[in-house]
């Protein structure tokens, strides 16, 4: 049993991303890093760049923990490694290349000490194209970002609720995929990672299954079916879009393995049928737009093909299926004009 010393652990896995990890890393040393209440836990997935330089750096500054394993043990288990090295109540895993505002650190302190009996924290957060971070001098200053950027939940309110009332497209679009959305309680995630397949979790296929993308998301179905949830509607952390080397496996991941993460929270009993339908419906929105890029990106798609054609038969009565077609057509109108 881990004896959790802290209330915050700021938990980053990488690889071969020293640059991003460089403005990352500033990010929260800018944002109050010096309570005694908060570390940050690095594991880094045996990078051959530059990334225990950049690391050693932020050592002198503020309390890291770095972890570099001998060989590359795959997304998924370097997340959970990550989590792991903490010894703190709460948990935020971030992407080493997220930002955090600078009040980040100091609010979620304050709400962890305001909700004292809540298990989980939805954090909002900006989005934001990467190749606008070439337009300012590293390591960033998030304060300095002129440019207009979106949220990810539009909702204008924070609010208390049941952590299932946050299974919502209208709060999170993806359901919790967005590691950088989510503080938690470490202990209920300890208690519920076992449900992890560990053939799936070792599956070397990227994103092959559930498990082994959205690890985060099937403990989170567990650990939190019964907890007091909070959202934070004001954006905490920037997420970067354009930066990560899968980001040709993205259709993957909204037309399937978000749905994936729909069919756990109804199997799992966090969502009656109405809503699982009906939320699920609105997530095949992108889908035959999807499936022709999957289709297009065969040389690293074709993996994927088989389960493709069976997430279809299974699903094929859906409407959104066929009009995602329109939908997209609209989009491109939209964007045109």
């Amino acid at each position: 049993m881990i004896e959790l010393e802290k209330k915050l652990s700021i938990c980053i896995p990488t690889y071969n991303r020293c640059d991003h990890l460089n403005n990352c890393l500033n990010s929260i040393y800018i944002s109050n890093i010096n309570s005694s209440d908060v570390e940050v836990c690095i594991s880094d997935n045996n990078s051959t760049d530059k990334t225990f330089d950049i690391v050693s750096k932020y050592k002198k500054k503020m309390n890291i923990k770095y972890n570099k394993n001998s060989e590359n043990i795959g997304v998924a288990k370097n997340i959970l490694k990550s989590v792991d090295m903490s010894t703190s109540k709460f948990c935020w895993i971030i992407g080493d290349d997220d930002l955090l505002m600078n009040d980040a650190i100091k609010t979620v302190l304050y709400l962890l000490d305001k909700h004292k009996k809540t298990d989980y924290f939805f954090i909002n957060s900006f989005h934001l194209d990467s190749k606008v971070i070439g337009n300012y001098k590293s390591p960033i200053n998030p304060v300095l970002i002129k440019e207009n950027m979106s949220k990810f939940s539009n909702k204008l309110e924070n609010f208390e609720c049941d952590f299932v009332d946050l299974i919502n497209p209208n709060i999170s679009f993806d359901y919790f995929g967005g590691m950088y959305l989510s503080v938690f309680n470490r202990s209920k995630w300890d208690e519920n990672t076992r449900k992890l397949d560990l053939d799936k979790i070792n599956n070397k296929t990227l994103f092959s299954n559930l498990d082994n993308t959205f690890p985060h998301v099937k403990v989170f179905s567990y650990a939190f079916k019964s907890s007091k949830a909070f959202f934070y509607s004001r954006p905490l952390t920037i997420n970067l879009y354009g930066v990560r080397e899968w980001v040709s496996l993205y259709p993957l991941i909204r037309s399937i393995r978000i749905v994936n993460s729909l069919d756990l929270f109804f199997a799992n009993g966090l969502i009656p049928l109405n809503k699982y339908l009906k939320f699920k419906n609105l997530s095949l929105q992108y889908f035959i737009p999807d499936i022709l890029k999957i289709l297009l990106n065969l040389k690293n798609t074709y993996p994927y093909i088989i389960e493709i054609i069976v997430f279809y038969i299974k699903n094929f009565y859906y409407p959104n299926i066929y009009l995602s077609v329109l939908y997209q057509l609209k989009r491109l109108i939209k964007k045109l004009l």
